[in-house]
């Protein structure tokens, strides 16, 4: 929640309980009016200090200053006026920025003439980014950035601290947030012994079920389940709940892969498209040039073409500034980009000027999208994005994996899907991805809507596990989305007046905001309305289990399991098997 104060007449603004930012915060926040500043001023009236230069090189400054010393007074007045002003500026700013966290809120205020208070609740925080520009890597300072489900912005910042208190308050909120700190101090109380600090270093581990031997490491795909708060339940009756275990790294993006995907992205086929209209308009030029009967064809073609460009050109520099911008943006979004499964989440850290540390909690994640443009299947790329409540439209922090392998692409699905309750996962999920028809149990879209979609009928349908909904789309750029029945929060089925005559429908699934919606078109209207029906009976369910502030807890989780496999069954406990 955010929310704008100005305070109560009487009653102070900060007591001792608010703590400040780091004394540099101001000056990483505004390094650019440092430097702007003396920009402006030198650059407006370069002739007026080259002028004074030479005049002190050559001893005739001094004689001027006896001659008009309130002219050099007044002069010198003046900038140590407007530095005492910048720099006073952010010392105020400094001095009126504080930060307090409580059991229930982290709360900041700021502002010297207009005072703003902005706060998230701990218990709705969905997810907590640490966030280092180039000026505080050097200074060894981090800005933190709280996303809460209330809304699309970002709910409160603090910048900035130290790197270690940044990354310890990150760790101490998210334990807040999962329900873990109150699990521990539960735990504590029952034992009567003083609750131990949160552990940082731990990360869920795979888990098999009771009877089946363990496995070691991370399984692709594998169908066990995770606990997204980061512990392992207990396999006895008297084990303790939370096992904690060391960080393990799922994946990360090697520097050559990265630059193959940003130069096969739309950057690309944004420069072939004008170099291909080049390129024709000196084909039409040259060929009119031949039909006419022009003398040496060949150079009045050239002069033409360079007429042309001249007058093309600036049009260009606009156009090839987006392409750089582009580039840029999808390198450094991914340059050296890490994936470690800690306790709190899936951390993802990449940056190349400015870093980020974002960590995404498996209980947070909306819905998660694997897609595959069409200038990447030959080397079988794919990126992975994700919907998470809070982050909003905004594609760059929403990538849970910029570009990787199939074999890659499964490991990072685990650790959001870690059990989609049937046999072989990971056929499921390359069939979703590279397969079409019906053979495997996703539905198409009818033969008598082919004329609707003629390229992509073959592969528009969706597939339902006993803990996931599967939507597949796409022939040129593939995707497949995902989203647990819990997480659906509405259903709505669309009809046009030729789809009517058809009998067909389209389904979209209503989600936060995120960079894809899951939706598909011209489905079959029996099947349409028996998703709408079965979704809204299971997706309501359980929403009323798993609808509560803190992620789920081992116990929580177990009894949420049983209740949903029950709801998934057909007639006398077994399996419901239709697929639409």
């Amino acid at each position: 929640m955010t929310q704008a104060e100005t305070g109560e007449p009487g009653q102070k603004w900060f007591d001792e309980t608010w703590t400040k930012v780091h004394p540099l915060s101001p000056f990483v926040r505004g390094w650019l009016t440092v430097i702007a500043v003396p920009g402006i001023i030198f650059g407006y009236n370069w002739e007026i200090w080259a002028d004074l230069w030479h005049m002190y090189r050559s001893g005739e400054l001094w004689d001027q200053v006896d001659r008009h010393p309130l002219i050099f007074l007044a002069g010198g007045g003046g900038m140590l006026l407007l530095l005492i002003v910048v720099f006073g500026g952010f010392v105020l700013s400094w001095w009126f920025t504080r930060y307090k966290i409580t059991d229930e809120h982290v709360m900041v205020k700021s502002g010297i003439f207009v005072r703003q208070h902005r706060q998230a609740r701990i218990d709705r925080v969905q997810a907590v980014d640490l966030r280092q520009p180039l000026l505080a890597r050097f200074t060894g300072l981090a800005e933190l950035k709280f996303e809460v489900a209330e809304g699309d912005g970002t709910a409160a910042t603090l910048a900035f601290l130290k790197k270690p208190q940044a990354e310890q308050l990150r760790a101490d909120i998210m334990d807040r947030a999962s329900g873990k700190a109150q699990w521990r101090q539960q735990q504590a109380e029952a034992a009567g012994t003083p609750a131990a600090g949160p552990a940082h270093d731990g990360a869920p581990r795979l888990v098999s079920p009771p009877g089946v031997e363990d496995t070691a490491g991370p399984v692709p795909g594998a169908s066990h389940r995770v606990d997204p708060g980061g512990a392992v339940p207990g396999q006895g009756p008297h084990a303790p709940l939370f096992q904690e275990v060391p960080d393990r790294e799922v994946t990360r993006v090697p520097t050559g892969r990265l630059v193959g995907s940003v130069l096969m992205g739309w950057g690309t086929i944004l420069l072939a498209i004008i170099a291909g209209f080049g390129l024709i308009g000196a084909v039409v030029g040259g060929i009119v040039s031949l039909v006419i009967g022009v003398e040496d064809p060949l150079g009045q073609v050239g002069s033409a073409v360079s007429l042309i460009g001249a007058g093309i050109l600036p049009s260009l520099i606009p156009v090839g500034l987006v392409v750089i911008t582009m580039y840029y943006q999808q390198f450094s979004g991914g340059f050296r980009f890490t994936a470690t499964m800690t306790g709190a989440g899936l951390k993802m850290r990449y940056g190349l000027l400015e870093t980020t540390t974002q960590t995404v909690p498996p209980g947070r994640v909306q819905a998660l999208q694997i897609h595959q443009p069409l200038l990447w299947r030959p080397f079988r790329w794919f990126r992975v994005l994700v919907v998470v409540a809070g982050y909003g439209v905004g594609e760059k922090r929403s990538v849970l994996l910029p570009v990787g392998r199939i074999e890659e692409v499964m490991a990072v699905t685990a650790e959001m899907f870690p059990d989609l309750k049937v046999p072989h996962p990971e056929q499921v999920v390359t069939e979703g991805l590279l397969g079409s028809g019906t053979e495997f149990g996703f539905t198409e879209v009818p033969r008598r809507a082919r004329i609707f979609d003629p390229i992509v009928r073959r592969r528009r349908g969706f597939f339902i596990t006993p803990s996931a909904l599967m939507f597949r789309d796409g022939r040129l750029s593939r995707r497949l989305t995902l989203m647990a029945h819990e997480r659906i929060q509405s259903l709505a089925l669309q009809q046009g007046p030729w789809q009517r005559a058809k009998r067909l429908a389209d389904i979209q699934l209503h989600t936060p905001a995120g960079p894809f919606q899951m939706q598909l078109s011209n489905q079959d209207l029996d099947a349409a309305q028996w998703l709408f029906e079965h979704e809204s009976r299971h997706a309501a369910f359980a929403r009323r289990m798993s609808d509560r502030n803190h992620w789920m807890l081992p116990e929580e989780l177990h009894e949420f399991e049983r209740m949903v496999s029950q709801v998934g069954s057909g007639p006398g406990g077994e399996p419901d098997e239709r697929r639409g």
